[in-house]
């Protein structure tokens, strides 16, 4: 009897140092693998939805800028003649909105120029928002430019706002505050609207066109 417990125990003894079998080597393998891929999936699907947010952050960003822009000019748009007057020129041409194919386009005077130090300016320039194709792109530069030479053969200065624009719309409210029309000239109404409505087409980088809105009240015309 002792001589069959003793080969008992050395058996057991066998058979708990053998280790791992091939199979369950195997198994190991696989359950590891489908671990390190669900985590390598999650990880790279936290970056992307990181990148997205990251991205559409952005884009609103670069809209907030563009609206607070128009919007100190517009709201400073004033119904003045030309600081340096011209021979036969037409003072009364301080605001006009005009529309060529889709998109439209704003001219006007306006007191938001910052003058520098020792600047002649006056706080007056001539301020004009326009779209220009991008070449080899379905896309537009939004344009801001600034003339504060007003009358003078310089053309100021110009710059791009956006690269990313598909559209601009812009709408004035008349002069009673009963309707929106798509183009003004004050050589006309001799009146700013009094109000502008603006609607701006944008491309996300997802290649979404998202579009955004403003209205932006025009105190000088109330």
């Amino acid at each position: 009897m002792k001589g069959k417990e003793t080969l008992k125990l050395h058996s057991q003894c066998l058979t708990s140092d053998r280790g791992l079998t091939l199979l369950e080597l195997l198994l190991s393998i696989f359950i590891g693998a489908i671990v390190l891929t669900v985590l390598y999936a999650s990880f790279f699907q936290i970056i992307k939805a990181k990148d997205s947010a990251e991205s559409e952050l952005e884009l609103y960003h670069e809209v907030r800028v563009v609206f607070s822009k128009m919007t100190e000019d517009l709201a400073m748009a004033y119904p003045m003649g030309l600081v340096f007057p011209v021979e036969d020129s037409d003072a009364s041409s301080f605001f006009v909105g005009t529309v060529e194919g889709d998109n439209s386009s704003v001219n006007f005077n306006s007191l938001s120029h910052k003058r520098g130090i020792n600047s002649s300016d006056s706080d007056e320039a001539i301020i004009s928002y326009f779209l220009e194709p991008i070449p080899e792109s379905a896309l537009f530069s939004l344009m801001r430019s600034e003339n504060p030479r007003i009358g003078a053969s310089s053309s100021g200065i110009r710059y791009a706002l956006s690269e990313r624009v598909v559209g601009l719309d812009i709408s004035y409210l008349s002069s009673n505050g009963e309707e929106y029309v798509d183009t003004w000239d004050s050589a006309q109404s001799n009146s700013l609207p009094k109000a502008v409505e603006i609607r701006l087409t944008m491309r996300s980088d997802k290649g979404e066109d998202v579009v955004f809105s403003s209205l932006i009240l025009i105190p000088s015309a109330n």
